[in-house]
């Protein structure tokens, strides 16, 4: 529903800003409409469509601040949705009063005109790319840069609306402005509009047409056609449809895919890894209880060099999963006692739990993961993987909550950039 709701807003958003950037000097240019209520009060509703926009704004940014305190993120929509509107509108302002210095200048051809038009082209150019720049880092504040910048979009909407009213008012004349020319401006409707589909059609072509489940689902259907020796786990009668997805390769061994419906919780149960759906991260042979046996806690001369290294684990294994699981698009998958998660099949995060610590392996920027090795010893590079980003780390409790935290958003949106 909030997704619904989102996109609602970001299309009527997108139709009536149009509104405010298509001069009304003369409706009956448009196929003869006589609306002097629309006329007579062109800048009055022009603003109460800003102030729509505010509220939009303001609405979609107590859902965006809710979403990062409770999830530790912001989704793209809900974003959107904040963010959007308002930056629209400073642009639709500025477009209006760019269409009537460039009349106003076309019949005076004055140097100040000149001036005062390339002025308001360069504010409209700067709003507008650094807009966009501003938009991409929106989501990824913390609530309190997310505030700054919906104040800074306030004052931006209110600057264009100050250069639309000082371009009608002040710089050209009742009878001048009659005098537009403007039954092409009804195209920016359709423009807008046009905009918009290609831009739900981008989204929409960059995220899975189907659920997790049913596409894996399906992967499954397809593997079982062509690997006859393939098996499925039957569903016991009377549980409920979203079970694991748990598929058996020719050489017995096993992966489970786990949907976000289903509640993993840590223990002893040992699976098999397989290479069918997903790949596995290369990681260092320590995330393997099988071929570090002689490596555990049991070790006496472990207790002497760390005696006191055991703290109380803050998030615990448990609550670290459900907190990656609910993140969006995420895939689960467990394999050999390690738990992957994924997002579109590139993997972003390994962990593994040894009871009174656990182990992660995560994709991370360079310079940040070299910051958190000089920072916490307990944190190292992951020589395993080839590739150069990825980072382990061990949890032994003394860990900070945020900075396990920090590293899992981190590595998902390195990943879900």
């Amino acid at each position: 529903m909030k997704k619904f709701f989102g996109n609602l807003v970001i299309i009527l958003s997108l139709l009536l800003v149009s509104l405010v950037a298509i001069p009304w000097n003369n409706l009956s240019q448009w196929w003869g409409l006589t609306v002097p209520v629309l006329s007579d009060n062109e800048l009055y509703i022009k603003a109460g469509i800003g102030g729509l926009m505010l509220i939009f704004g303001i609405i979609f940014l107590i859902v965006a601040n809710r979403e990062h305190r409770n999830y530790g993120h912001v989704t793209p929509k809900t974003a959107g949705a904040a963010f959007l509107p308002m930056w629209s509108y400073a642009i639709a302002g500025l477009i209006y009063a760019l269409v009537i210095m460039l009349f106003v200048y076309s019949h005076t051809g004055s140097q100040s005109d000149l001036m005062i038009l390339a002025g308001v082209g360069f504010v409209l150019l700067n709003v507008m790319v650094f807009g966009h720049m501003m938009s991409a880092g929106f989501r990824k504040q913390r609530n309190l840069g997310r505030v700054l910048l919906f104040i800074l979009l306030f004052e931006l909407m209110a600057l264009a609306m100050g250069a639309a009213y000082f371009m009608r008012m002040i710089v050209i004349s009742d009878q001048f402005y009659a005098s537009m020319y403007t039954y092409l401006y009804i195209g920016v409707l359709g423009v807008t509009l046009i905009l918009a589909i290609v831009h739900i059609i981008i989204v929409k072509s960059k995220s899975k047409k189907r659920s997790e489940e049913v596409e894996l689902e399906a992967e499954i259907d397809s593997i079982r056609e062509t690997r006859p020796a393939a098996v499925s786990q039957a569903q016991p009668k009377g549980t409920k449809k979203s079970q694991p997805v748990v598929t058996q390769a020719h050489d017995g061994k096993k992966t489970m895919i786990v949907s976000k419906e289903q509640t993993i919780v840590s223990g002893e149960q040992n699976l098999d890894p397989t290479q069918m759906l997903y790949e596995d991260v290369a990681v260092d042979p320590e995330f393997s209880k099988t071929t570090n046996q002689e490596k555990q806690v049991s070790s006496i001369e472990y207790y002497i060099e760390k005696p006191k290294m055991f703290k109380p684990l803050d998030p615990t294994f448990d609550q670290l999963v459900e907190y990656v699981r609910e993140l969006p698009q995420v895939v689960t998958k467990i394999a050999d006692e390690k738990i992957t998660f994924y997002v579109d099949r590139r993997p972003f995060l390994v962990l593994m739990n040894y009871g009174n610590y656990y182990r992660m392996a995560f994709k991370y920027e360079l310079e940040k993961g070299i910051r958190l090795i000089i920072k916490y010893p307990t944190i190292s590079k992951n020589k395993s993987s080839r590739d150069e980003l990825w980072f382990k780390a061990n949890n032994y409790g003394d860990l900070p909550k945020e900075v396990v935290y920090q590293i899992v958003k981190s590595a998902y949106d390195n990943v879900n950039a």
